[in-house]
């Protein structure tokens, strides 16, 4: 039986027009590739279609490449190099077969080659190219070539030596950063793409006595991801300072730098910041995705009662909204997403930070320069001559900064910020012990909102889990068998991590009028909690199992971010 052509078979089943077709193979010789990729490129239709047509095409099987679990010696049978290029994935093995997911059905050549480096026969699949790239970085992240640039780095740095000692010239170890050909300079920058790849936040690069250890933040979680021998220490974190536009000559103070990405269609900025430890520079690379924090408040983890008072509470013409957490706890991404609610052509909106971490539009943002006296109180005074609706300043440190927003709010403005407190009746306090008076409090604050992040549940690999008693008696909860709960089982979507993405949890304190006639008699923080709960106030440990009980997280998780909150 001959086999229908690929563009026949779209054009019967409605997915592509006789003229789209034309047009498509036309494109085809000018390119010089496969059809179906050029259909996709040219946006005439999906991945999916194209791969469930081609499965039909083929008579070869479409599947979901995450249901699968891959065996480490599944994985030694392709190697990673070869995976990579080709865009395939070993998933199984079956007697002298190899189950092998491909983007590209047609790639003979890859099949011929892998069948005889691995002395198996080759059963084809099919899969997206995102799957399969996704399962490149769980399974192989980036170790093989990582180890490959690791030892070219050892032989360039060998040579700098014997070079050396020749020629009786210093050596730095860096090789020639001009270079892109460089090991010193790929193996940065795979650092980088790896790191965005897996949706890291930060990545650190420790030195150590025999070691430099490279370790990413993923979902508030510190991950080790290689570690590099000490003689090459000194090319990489040279390598990194030249990046970010740092003084390699400078070793003894810590410096701040800046990196700009640009990966695919994804703009990024890293910021970087070098600090001296016993066994040499550390560098920490903080990743800051523009399009993270432009999100809604309905992305936040909000609640719905509480998204309705702090939207509520956002648009009030004057006042002051405080967040409260420890670092890296949301507060900047919940008070961009609240800017973003509230701005528009007609209001002027003028932030204060340290540094910008984001520009955003229809927003004014001016960064503080301490070494010549620009501090959050001296940009203050300023802004309040430039006519502004709302202000948002990046961090109440002190008793003047904390004196002019009060003040600003008094003469008409909406104030935004943020304090260093665990909660948010300790924000009160805190600006009471800084000075500021009650009757300058009490009309002035409209809310405090108290965040933590919370790692979420994988999706695809949730499932019902039964707590320990005692699990549950740490964190207060009757031990009940009818409670279910879940977590996650660990798979390649979420690298067997059970989580896969974070949201907030929150504890948000409405300014009433029982608060306001306490807070006059400068009460503690446990007196205050008492009121806000009687208020309404949930604390945040209530406001994290109720996502716990919706599946949303974890009771382990739970007992992690709110143990001392």
């Amino acid at each position: 039986m001959i086999k229908k052509r690929l563009g026949d078979m779209l054009i019967e089943d409605g997915l592509l027009t006789p003229e789209q077709l034309s047009e498509a193979l036309k494109e085809q010789k000018l390119r010089r590739r496969r059809l179906g990729k050029v259909l996709i490129e040219l946006e005439l239709i999906s991945e999916e279609s194209m791969l469930e047509c081609l499965s039909r095409q083929l008579s070869v099987p479409l599947i979901d490449i995450h249901t699968y679990e891959i065996e480490p010696e599944v994985l030694r049978l392709v190697p990673a190099s070869i995976a990579k290029k080709h865009l395939v994935m070993p998933i199984m093995k079956e007697g002298d077969s190899i189950i092998l997911a491909m983007a590209d059905p047609l790639d003979v050549f890859v099949v011929d080659q892998i069948q005889y480096r691995s002395g198996c026969r080759v059963d084809i699949v099919l899969a997206p190219e995102a799957d399969i790239s996704s399962c490149h970085t769980r399974y192989y992240g980036a170790t093989e070539e990582m180890e490959q640039l690791i030892g070219e780095m050892g032989a360039e740095a060998e040579a700098a030596e014997k070079v050396k000692a020749v020629a009786g010239v210093s050596v730095d170890g860096t090789g020639d950063v001009e270079s892109t050909a460089s090991p010193v300079i790929q193996f940065a920058n795979l650092i980088i793409k790896q790191a965005i790849e897996e949706r890291a936040s930060d990545i650190h690069v420790e030195p150590e006595e025999n070691k430099l250890r490279v370790r990413y933040r993923i979902d508030g979680v510190l991950r080790e991801i290689v570690q590099v021998p000490p003689n090459l220490t000194g090319a990489l974190i040279s390598r990194l300072k030249i990046m970010a536009g740092m003084d390699i000559a400078e070793k003894r103070l810590p410096q701040d730098g800046r990196i700009q990405v640009k990966l695919e269609t994804k703009e990024l900025d890293l910021r970087v910041n070098s600090l001296r430890t016993v066994w040499g520079e550390k560098i920490v690379l903080r990743v800051l995705d523009r399009t993270s924090v432009l999100m809604g408040l309905d992305r936040l983890g909000f609640l719905s009662r509480d998204m309705v008072k702090f939207r509520k509470i956002i648009t009030e013409p004057n006042g002051i909204v405080l967040l409260t957490g420890p670092t890296g706890s949301g507060k900047t991404s919940t008070l961009y997403a609240a800017l973003n609610e509230v701005k528009s052509p007609e209001i002027n909106i003028t932030t204060i930070e340290n540094p910008v971490e984001y520009r955003l539009e229809l927003i004014n943002q001016v960064q503080t320069h301490t070494e010549i006296g620009m501090s959050f109180a001296y940009i203050m005074r300023s802004i309040l001559r430039q006519d502004p609706d709302v202000i948002m300043v990046g961090e109440i440190r002190d008793e003047e900064t904390a004196r002019i927003a009060t003040e600003a709010a008094l003469t008409g403005h909406l104030v935004f910020s943020t304090l260093h407190t665990n909660d948010a009746p300790g924000a009160i306090v805190r600006l009471l012990e800084m000075g500021i008076e009650s009757y300058l409090l009490t009309p002035t604050i409209l809310c405090v909102l108290a965040q933590r992040l919370v790692r979420k549940i994988c999706e695809h690999c949730r499932e019902e889990h039964i707590p320990d008693d005692s699990l549950k008696a740490e964190l207060g909860l009757k031990v009940e068998k009818e409670m279910e709960f879940c977590h996650g089982a660990g798979c390649s979507r979420c690298g067997r991590s059970g989580y896969l993405g974070r949201t907030g949890i929150h504890e948000m304190m409405v300014m009433t009028e029982n608060l306001r006639k306490l807070i006059v008699s400068r009460p503690s923080i446990d007196q205050i909690r008492r009121v806000a709960r009687r208020e309404g106030m949930q604390i945040l440990r209530e406001n994290a199992l109720i996502k716990a009980r919706k599946g949303i997280t974890s009771l382990s998780e739970v007992l992690r971010v709110t143990k001392g909150a």
